[in-house]
């Protein structure tokens, strides 16, 4: 009896050896000792990058080596070659083999994803336990939609928009103050409410936004009814629809009612006079909700050591306005840089301590400390960022990103020549000012937008070929 004890005994450390000599193979060598490693990362410049990020993560590892490898010199050789940037950008990844990519365009990330030159991170990030539940809701989904159901990279922050409101105001007309998820329409409705309560000389305005201008207010309604400019193809305009016309009277009535603020009507204020008026109307009463950034908050905090007449006022916050179809997402949350890890990089262990580090609970942390560091922008891990001064941030946080498909603009098959925004906003400019001034009935407005916009387009695109051409003889 004792001998076949002595043989299960032996078995069983048999089995417990050979199952530590099976134990799942780390995805990455360990740093060497004393935690050596070295990258180099692509960035600005390198004074930018260590002040942003290299100081505090040499100070977590000392002993990883970091080099920064400049994007300058892309413009440069863009104007040198007649390329563009994307074919500038992919040329010096080659010629410089950063092992970390902080990528700020979206449609940069993902052609690289595209075409296999980022890292999967998938097998890492399950091997060490990342934490991915702390992130912004859909932050996770909506990365891996445009890894084609990878994650490729992470973003430490993201910039949205939500609704300021001067509750004070709100009670003394007797008027329910805003509410989380509302429509543009009933946003624009609860604005006017504010427009009967001013006079022609000194009117009270129900919103504004950051720079008062018409096409801006116009693009943000537009998305909100989930509109989408181009045709399937996304070769042409597809204005002339009930979708945009609605979008145009929305627009129109809520600027000639005076209900939203814009230049349209007001031309004398310069963008940036506008966004300092409007933000001092706000604090004396004269409007009563701004559709502002993260940075509003810190206007907030600073304006009574400014204005030393100024009475602090209650302020509150609700959601941007929403898609009453989809009422749980926003078209204002957007994704800032992308940490990424190159495929081929000989140095993933030290990239992905880096790319880790950035992204992780520690840094979110320290960042929602300091309100004037984020500026307009907040972590994506949003456990740290509760209250403000005793008001709940929450309606930062309550929303999802639409998917990236979701823009009034379309998606990546839709290929927008530069020249062409700014001459399409004038044309919208020009015909809500019709609309707005003349009565143009909204049926005219489209029609001509729709005829005129594929004008603007068909010649944006044969001079950007006609610029191609003649910088490739």
């Amino acid at each position: 009896m004792r001998q076949k004890w002595k043989a299960v005994i032996l078995l069983l450390a048999v089995i417990s050896l050979l199952g530590g000599c099976f134990a799942e193979k780390p995805v990455f060598e360990e740093l060497g000792p004393e935690g050596k490693g070295k990258m180099k990362v692509l960035y600005y410049d390198e004074d930018s990058f260590f002040k942003e990020f290299g100081n505090q993560f040499n100070l977590k590892y000392p002993n990883i080596e970091l080099e920064v490898v400049s994007t300058a010199p892309i413009d440069r050789e863009m104007q040198a070659n007649g390329t563009t940037y994307e074919e500038e950008y992919l040329k010096h990844i080659e010629k410089n083999k950063p092992d970390v990519l902080i990528v700020s365009r979206h449609d940069l990330f993902d052609k690289l994803a595209e075409e296999d030159k980022l890292y999967n991170l998938e097998a890492i990030i399950e091997q060490e336990k990342f934490d991915l539940d702390g992130y912004l809701p859909g932050f996770v989904d909506l990365l891996r939609e445009r890894g084609g159901g990878s994650l490729y990279g992470l973003a430490p922050y993201f910039s949205t928009s939500v609704v300021f409101y001067n509750a004070d105001l709100f009670r003394e007309h007797h008027i329910e103050p805003p509410r989380n998820k509302m429509s543009w329409k009933d946003l624009i409705e609860l604005a006017s409410r504010f427009a009967e309560s001013g006079s022609e000389d000194d009117p009270i305005y129900g919103l504004v936004n950051q720079y008062g201008r018409a096409d801006s207010i116009f693009f943000d309604v537009a998305g909100s009814l989930s509109l989408r400019l181009f045709d399937a193809k996304g070769e042409k305009i597809a204005f002339n629809t009930d979708g945009w016309k609605e979008a145009m009277e929305l627009t129109a009535n809520a600027i000639r009612g005076k209900a939203v603020f814009s230049t349209l009507l007001e031309p004398q204020y310069l963008y940036g006079e506008v966004e300092a008026v409007q933000s001092e109307n706000f604090f004396k009463g004269k409007v009563a909700m701004v559709l502002g950034s993260p940075w509003f908050m810190h206007e907030i905090r600073e304006h009574p050591k400014y204005d030393k007449e100024a009475t602090p006022i209650d302020w509150g916050i609700v959601t941007a306005p929403v898609d009453p179809g989809n009422p749980d997402q926003s078209q204002y949350v957007s994704l800032h840089d992308e940490f990424a890890i190159l495929a081929d990089s000989p140095n993933k262990r030290a990239a992905w301590e880096f790319v880790k580090y950035v992204n992780g609970p520690e840094r979110a942390k320290a960042a929602s400390r300091s309100l004037r560091d984020l500026r307009d922008e907040l972590p994506t891990r949003v456990e740290y960022m509760k209250e403000l001064d005793g008001k709940s941030l929450e309606p930062f946080f309550m929303l999802r990103p639409k998917a990236s498909s979701g823009s009034v603009w379309g998606g990546p098959n839709v290929k927008i020549p530069p020249g062409f925004y700014w001459n399409f906003a004038n044309l919208i400019k020009q015909e809500l000012r019709e609309m707005i001034e003349n009565n143009k009935p909204a049926e005219a407005a489209v029609a001509k937008i729709e005829a005129e916009g594929n004008v603007i387009l068909k010649q944006e695109r044969e001079r950007e070929k006609a610029l191609e051409n003649a910088a490739k003889k």
